[in-house]
């Protein structure tokens, strides 16, 4: 009712009529206090029209119980529930399976407004009017409620960050394993061994694994929006294009690694042993790059619906088998088995293909049918939107990959003492960075998902709730590093120059700690809202425009600071990456970005369209 739709009534007689209301009531609680409801043919809440449209087309119409059919503890009768519930899985059921994966959000909705809803809201009183005392209080429960439902919406998005965050840490720390038994393997070897080792895994970081991984950034704003949208079975789809991109530009890197001897030795001066053994290294590997594109685009698809814990399953398959034909193929007691410093690649590429294999078992027996688009001539259609999104991921994840890269090789030229201290400082780098990169898949799921729901307050709170974890995480980083500095280079070498090195540089490493998850955690939510080619400007200008120059400025000219210039120049970089990023995350419109998302998943499909 309106509020204005009552007469004006006395403070006095309204509180009769009050009076009167509330014996009412109390005498038909005790009328209906044990008794039991109606059967379900005296329920029936059909209007007179309904009635006149079964009449005219001899079906019955369906309809939700009344209020007279609610029991006084707000239950319906048993009949009836079941009757709401039939019709309630009735509504697309497929939707709600997918909903119930993305974890749900106690906020709370604005009430869909219909002709009855009064344009100026409810009035306290019967005459249209309300005291200011009345007006304090009901502003106040709206307060209150609102604070509730934010918090219950910042509790919920936490512990849904959180639970996605906790497996992809488990994710990359095992797929860092298989790197780190590379190593260990071949460091046994020799001296030429490991730096041909080390030097292949350089290259194959640069050359081909920075691109995958940048390519298939594409699927983490483009799976997640079309997984919560009205057409989640897009979501194999954009997958399967994104792999054959991968198939492709895999050619010209074969191509590469099949060469990389004479490039290796004649255009980067490399000693001519380290780079023959390195070309074996790489020759070898070019089996393994469609198994890594696969299982990239795989993981990409899977974690957009929520299923986290399939990359996990995959490497816990994968990681220890990697270790065991380490040991068979470069050690192994079995003369024809053992092929010495070429088992190391073999066994990576038998790990690679292990890996795809598991993933591709989970998504044909667990993954949720309705994101399974099928195979047909559409994949081969509307390659343009992930071809766009992939080259923006490019510029993002390689532009900062590469740049570590370049810092590695000017620290060589420092001598052997600032390189084994430039090694081990850059794998405690790596090694704290693991959970804000994990943190950032998370959110690039969770804000996709959100902003294809069409939930933007969500996102933005998603977005927030992230920078406050990131925050956190990089702290108690920067305070271990700090604490641990005297004593983290043992844990290397035993070596009292590099150790002493490493002590010396471990103030900075610290001291960019919550810059660089900040930045690494902020790149998610920009892949997350579809704004990669953004983290790409912002990277590339941070590290190329900024920090390398300034590093390589403070380490070879000037102050001649050394290992330190180069980490201080790193500083600057990711200082103006993390602020930088983070403004921008806390600027974004997120209703404009839902609508962006729309516009975005309409776009695949006229492309699809007009080819």
């Amino acid at each position: 009712m309106f509020a204005g739709s009552f007469p004006s009534t006395s403070p006095a007689s309204f509180s009769r009529e009050t009076s009167f209301l509330q014996q009412a009531v109390q005498r038909g609680q005790t009328s209906l206090h044990g008794a039991q409801l109606a059967p379900d043919s005296a329920l029936d809440t059909t209007s007179p029209a309904d009635e006149e449209e079964r009449g005219r087309t001899g079906k019955t119409l369906r309809s939700r119980p009344s209020r007279s059919s609610v029991s006084l503890e707000g239950r319906l009768s048993p009949t009836l529930e079941r009757e709401d519930e039939d019709l309630t899985a009735s509504e697309g059921e497929g939707r709600a399976e997918r909903q119930a994966l993305l974890p749900r959000s106690d906020y709370r909705a604005t009430p869909r407004a219909t002709e009855a809803t009064p344009l100026l809201g409810h009035s306290a009183t019967t005459d249209g009017r309300t005291t200011t005392a009345e007006d304090a209080a009901i502003r106040q429960a709206r307060l209150l409620d609102d604070d509730e439902a934010r918090r219950n919406a910042y509790a919920s998005e936490t512990r849904t960050l959180i639970g996605y965050t906790i497996p992809i840490l488990g994710t990359h720390f095992l797929e860092y394993s298989l790197l780190a038994s590379v190593v260990v393997t071949t460091g046994h070897l020799g001296e030429t061994e490991l730096a041909a080792a080390s030097l292949g895994n350089l290259t194959n970081n640069v050359v081909a694994l920075s691109v995958i991984q940048g390519l298939c950034a594409a699927l983490d704003t483009l799976c997640p929006q079309a997984y919560a949208s009205s057409r989640p079975q897009d979501t194999s789809t954009y997958a399967i294009r994104t792999f054959l991109i991968c198939l492709a530009i895999c050619v010209p890197q074969a191509l590469f690694f099949w060469n990389s001897e004479w490039i290796l030795r004649d255009y980067l001066r490399q000693e001519p042993d380290v780079a023959y053994r390195a070309g074996q290294y790489l020759r070898i590997l070019i089996l393994g790059l469609p198994a890594y594109s696969g299982f990239e685009c795989i993981r990409r698809w899977l974690q957009a619906q929520g299923l986290m814990f399939a990359p996990v399953l995959a490497l816990v398959a994968a990681a220890p088998t990697n270790v065991f034909f380490q040991w068979l193929l470069v050690w192994g007691p079995v003369d024809w088995l053992r092929v010495g410093f070429v088992g190391a690649p073999i066994a990576t590429v038998i790990s690679l293909n292990i890996m795809l294999s598991v993933m591709l078992a989970y998504a044909a027996f667990r993954a949720p049918r309705d994101a399974w688009g099928g195979l047909g001539p559409d994949v081969f259609k509307g390659l343009g939107l992930n071809l766009r999104l992939g080259i923006a991921g490019v510029g993002m994840v390689g532009s900062e990959w590469w740049a570590w890269e370049v810092v590695a090789l000017a620290s060589s030229m420092l001598g052997s003492t600032a390189l084994a201290a430039q090694s081990v400082l850059l794998t405690s780098a790596s090694f704290f960075y693991n959970l804000a990169y994990a943190l950032s898949v998370a959110a690039a799921v969770r804000v996709g998902n959100l902003l294809g729901a069409q939930k933007p307050h969500l996102a933005r709170i998603a977005s927030r709730v992230t920078i406050v974890i990131a925050v956190i995480a990089s702290a108690v980083n920067s305070v271990l590093l700090i604490l641990l500095r005297r004593s983290w280079g043992t844990l290397f070498t035993s070596e009292p120059e590099i150790i002493n090195l490493v002590s010396d540089v471990l103030p900075l490493v610290s001291a960019f700690q919550l810059m660089d998850g900040l930045s690494g955690a902020m790149g998610g939510v920009l892949r997350g809202a579809g704004k990669p080619t953004l983290g790409a400007i912002i990277n590339t200008a941070s590290y190329y425009l900024m920090g390398i120059p300034i590093g390589i400025f403070l380490a070879f000219s000037g102050p001649k600071m050394g290992l330190n210039g180069l980490w201080l120049g790193l500083t600057v970089a990711l200082t103006f990456t993390g602020v930088s990023s983070t403004w921008i995350c806390w600027r974004i419109n997120w209703e404009y970005e839902a609508e962006q998302t729309r516009i975005r998943l309409g776009e695949g499909k006229r492309d699809e369209e007009e080819e």
